[in-house]
């Protein structure tokens, strides 16, 4: 297939590129002139500079296309407005399924997150692609739940075909810039981040990339497919940190209630010293003594995943903070020596 991918520079755009090319598709990868394209290095793409707010460039692009893999996004969970991260997540989504008109592409598979899909306050119940999130309060949570909500009236309105991938905390290699997952494991190993009382769901960016390409070819109509790993307490995250690299983190063992009046007044104090809070309200309002539990059997099935247990994930994103020279020189060391071996993480990994 001739597939256009909009963010296909990103962490997750880049292994989707070459997954696909692993699978003799074309690729044509949208990206912004500005870009950072370390993560298209060496790879025989069509690269296509434009921005997902232009809807000329996104219209030119699609021409000859047969179908779209739409992930370019604003991803930060602080942001001065919300409108930084929820404007161009919608406009960006609307921009697609014009160009997807005009041009005939009867296929889009468009990456969410489970940022749309909630969490709980009882780790039994899992969430799956039929949930929502109905409260979201962080700029991003609400940046995925309204434009994801805006693609899937799009698909109705136009017949398109539509997958969307639900992806949840996705780790590991090819992460140039740093995403705001990939930083977690960098501040808790770094000392700068504490861990929580909550759960969160890992899960390895080829996996989710993986996910992204069986789904040109599978998937129900305006299904969404969440793609995560392994449900893991972020406290038992940090006993998994301990045992790799000898370093545990800070854990913040208070409940809930205090934990957002920390943050209300911590934030407020940053604000006034013009300094950016190392976390808001809104994001604790998000992750605090909740979790982020998926149920992700329907998605394996469908899209014939095998995900990687929590402890390779992990593995392989230390790996990565190590090779980008992300971690302080004293962790580096320390971490350098206690570090389970693993493949290479640079080589392409295909569909499992």
């Amino acid at each position: 297939m001739r597939v256009l991918v909009t963010g296909a520079n990103g962490h997750i755009g880049s292994h989707v590129v070459k997954q696909l090319l692993e699978q003799e598709h074309t690729v044509r990868a949208f990206v912004r002139p500005s870009a950072d394209l370390r993560g298209l290095e060496g790879l025989d793409v069509d690269r296509f500079p434009g921005d997902i707010m232009d809807a000329d460039s996104v219209q030119q692009a699609a021409e000859g296309m047969d179908a779209i893999i739409h992930m370019a996004a604003v991803y930060k969970t602080i942001a001065e407005s919300p409108d930084e991260i929820v404007k161009p997540a919608i406009d960006g989504a609307r921009h697609v399924f014009d160009a997807a008109q005009a041009h005939g592409i009867e296929r889009i598979v468009y990456t969410s997150s489970v940022a749309s899909v909630g969490f709980s306050y009882d780790p039994s119940k899992l969430r799956t692609g039929d949930d929502w999130n109905h409260d979201p309060n962080n700029p991003y949570y609400i940046a995925k739940t309204r434009s994801e909500q805006a693609a899937q009236q799009l698909a109705e309105e136009t017949g398109i075909h539509l997958v969307v991938i639900c992806p949840a905390i996705v780790l590991g290699p090819g992460d140039y810039r740093i995403t705001p997952s990939n930083q977690l494991v960098m501040d808790w190993l770094n000392g700068k981040g504490q861990t929580y009382p909550g759960g969160l769901n890992l899960v390895d960016v080829r996996d989710v990339a993986a996910a992204h390409v069986a789904a040109l070819t599978r998937g129900e109509n305006r299904r969404r497919y969440v793609v995560g790993g392994e449900n893991i307490e972020v406290k038992a995250i940090a006993a998994l940190l301990k045992q790799m690299t000898g370093i545990k983190p800070i854990h913040l063992p208070i409940g809930r209630g205090l934990l957002l009046w920390s943050a209300k007044w911590t934030e407020r104090a940053c604000r006034l010293l013009k300094l950016a809070p190392p976390f808001t309200y809104d994001l604790v309002y998000e992750v605090a003594e909740r979790y982020a539990y998926i149920d992700t059997r329907e998605t394996n099935q469908t899209l014939g995943l095998a995900p990687r247990p929590a402890r390779d994930t992990l593995r392989d994103a230390i790996a990565w903070l190590l090779e980008q020279d992300r971690l302080k020189p004293e962790v580096a060391e320390r971490v350098r020596q206690a570090l389970p071996a693993s493949p290479s993480i640079s080589a392409p990994s295909s569909s499992r």
